[in-house]
């Protein structure tokens, strides 16, 4: 996917600074960097790292390797992408879910110049009491989420949208998707979509933070664009992890999903539920079936230690026993999660050793789960799952995570990560 750049001629020379330092294996994050410049606040997206630490990397480890593109095979919103365009890198994205494909798509996009005139034209005089009752979603319970008057606001923007041309009408869809759990009866303050009792809210009407929504988006493109040493080319795709298509010379800068730790469809319920048909759903149903595939990866056939148990030494093989055993106690749901996502991860692991090219880079940003007051040493049995595919670990940096995205403590502690690992692996 070739793309314009934006004012004629590509970036000004400028660059964000990462504010990073590393003090010998630990990363050094001060607080309070800007973590959305560009698009990268367009819409928000649970368990995203900040981007300064892509950049980082990006910047310490692949400068030298400028003619390979970098793949992000869990790409999520896209923050990686974002940043390997920044620094004027092809990229490539791929997730399993699809509104983050549209999102990650529509914040690495640039837009022309003419497409931000013509998209401020066309929003400038809505009328957001016009509503278009068949974009109205057929979910149950819509009432409980969304007042009668947000609902018809709701859509007519939609309505608007879908008006529009290719690129500007993926771009109006994300900032409307952007304002929907805003303008929702959902409580604000966590990742998880419930109507709260205790703590009941207000919403604005979407007439009311829409306009102020496009306004930061597009200040946000015009930044991004400004920034740009040159034009952006790049693809966001939908697809499976542990089956990526063939890819060329590329290198891997990933945070793969954290074990049992966010449910990305549910905590965005919402959005999907404005956005069915614009991200490939026929319906409520439909989205009911989608919510039981784990983020990243579609679901394999194997439950068991089996699979796993020739890749990792002995001491690694016996504490994930030990956790599955523990965690299966308390939740067997949640074991079969843990067990599903190491033996996915290794098919992954050996579907891009294949696949990428001798010296290639994989960096894979992780940290070890929490699951039912267990930890899961999951750095470690990924060094190992890695190594068996035939990586070779170069270095190893960690870092704490500050930013939690759960806003309120969850008395089973289960997927909580207090640091981030960043495994430098080599082809």
């Amino acid at each position: 996917m070739h793309q314009l750049p934006l004012f004629d001629a590509p970036g000004n020379g400028a660059s964000l600074d990462t504010f990073i330092e590393r003090v010998g294996e630990t990363l050094q994050i001060p607080e309070g960097v800007q973590t959305t410049p560009c698009t990268h606040g367009l819409h928000r997206f649970p368990g995203k790292f900040i981007p300064n630490l892509p950049r980082y990397l990006i910047r310490s480890f692949l400068k030298h390797r400028q003619e390979i593109r970098i793949f992000d095979p869990f790409c999520g919103s896209g923050t990686t992408l974002v940043e390997g365009a920044l620094e004027g890198r092809e990229f490539m994205g791929m997730d399993i879910d699809p509104l983050a494909v549209a999102i990650a798509t529509a914040k690495t996009q640039p837009l022309t110049e003419d497409e931000i005139i013509q998209l401020e034209q066309h929003w400038k005089q809505h009328k957001y009491e016009d509503p278009s009752a068949d974009l109205i979603p057929r979910v149950p319970n819509l009432s409980h989420w969304f007042s009668d008057r947000a609902i018809v606001q709701l859509s007519s923007i939609k309505s608007r949208c879908l008006v529009l041309p290719p690129r500007l009408r993926l771009f109006s869809l994300i900032v409307f998707s952007s304002i929907i759990r805003r303008v929702s009866n959902a409580d604000d303050q966590t990742q998880k979509t419930y109507v709260s009792h205790t703590l009941p809210k207000t919403p604005p009407l979407p007439s009311g933070v829409f306009p102020s929504a496009l306004r930061r988006a597009v200040d946000g493109m015009k930044e991004y664009v400004s920034l740009l040493p040159k034009p952006a080319v790049g693809r966001v795709i939908c697809g499976d992890a542990g089956n990526p298509p063939p890819l060329g010379p590329v290198d891997v800068l990933t945070s793969p999903p954290y074990i049992d730790s966010i449910d990305y469809v549910y905590n965005q319920m919402l959005e999907y539920f404005w956005l069915l048909p614009e991200l490939g759903l026929s319906g409520y149903d439909d989205y009911r079936r989608f919510r039981k595939v784990p983020m990243g990866f579609t679901a394999t056939a194997i439950d068991g230690l089996d699979h796993l148990g020739e890749r990792l030494l002995r001491s690694t093989r016996h504490a994930f026993k030990a956790a599955c055993r523990e965690i299966g106690r308390r939740s067997p749901k949640e074991e079969r999660a843990v067990r599903f996502f190491f033996n996915d991860m290794a098919a992954h692991c050996e579907a891009m050793h294949r696949l990428q090219k001798s010296g290639a880079f994989y960096l894979c940003v992780v940290g070890n789960s929490l699951i039912r007051r267990v930890t899961v040493p999951t750095v470690q049995i990924l060094v190992e799952l890695f190594q068996s595919a035939g990586y070779r670990v170069e270095d190893r940096i960690k870092y704490e995570i500050r930013r939690h995205y759960m806003k309120f403590p969850r008395r089973s502690n289960s997927g909580i990560i207090k640091q981030d690992h960043i495994l430098v692996l080599r082809r």
